[in-house]
């Protein structure tokens, strides 16, 4: 069980976009950028949603085909490595959104079989992401540059 019950995107470090079920997901900070894929994007989604963990436990049983113990552990494990990568924060004094099962509880018999989320890593922009002028902004994020910016 996570200690944080309800996480955001890690905004503005983090930007993100969820593309034909397919999660999007680029640290400014490190340069690097990730992708989550089918139940990883479905997790994105419902984080951007302001769903806790438990809702989204819920969701992911109510949409595939496995046992709660089961998606409960892939789903937490990658909540956890988000959290790891910098990619999302705990949400503090955030009410949970979405709680319950919501999506009628019985899962269809051709519903498909959970697989445990992987998120994918990538390494290989990293120096040209962080030269991006992106990171000269204020604490407002882009397109607002820093006051103590030297031409």
């Amino acid at each position: 069980m996570l200690p944080v019950d309800v996480f955001r995107a890690n905004t503005p470090h983090v930007v993100h976009e969820i593309i034909d079920g397919e999660a999007i997901l680029v640290n400014m900070q490190t340069g690097r950028y990730y992708s989550a894929s089918e139940i990883g994007a479905v997790v994105w989604g419902l984080i951007e949603a302001g769903a806790s963990v438990g809702a989204i436990v819920d969701r992911v049983t109510a949409r595939y085909r496995g046992t709660r113990k089961e998606i409960a552990a892939g789903v937490e494990s990658f909540l956890a490595e988000l959290e790891r990568e910098g990619l999302i924060v705990p949400h503090e004094g955030a009410v949970a959104v979405g709680d319950g099962a919501g999506d009628g509880g019985q899962v269809s018999p051709a519903a498909a079989s959970f697989v445990p989320p992987v998120l994918r890593a990538y390494t290989d922009m990293e120096d040209l992401l962080l030269l991006d002028p992106i990171h000269d902004v204020d604490e407002t994020g882009w397109p607002n540059r820093a006051k103590d910016r030297v031409d």
